[in-house]
């Protein structure tokens, strides 16, 4: 890759960002609030999936280590 080509991705990503924050700044407290429920129960069913053997994080793949609690 080149370096224009990197600047041109890293700009793209920044203004990705950015955007990003400011759609998060325009939502109200309580869309604010619900989205951060969303995101916990999404989290909560991705730990309940890897103890159950069903879902393996990313890092127990590479290390290698089989599926389920520890």
């Amino acid at each position: 890759m080149t370096d224009d080509a990197r600047a041109a991705r890293d700009a793209a990503w920044l203004e990705h960002e950015l955007s990003q924050l400011r759609y998060f700044r325009s939502l109200t407290l309580r869309a604010k609030l619900e989205a951060i429920q969303q995101l916990a129960d999404t989290a909560r069913q991705f730990e309940r999936m890897r103890t159950e053997g069903r879902f393996r994080a990313v890092r127990d793949s590479a290390a290698g280590l089989p599926p389920g609690p520890r």
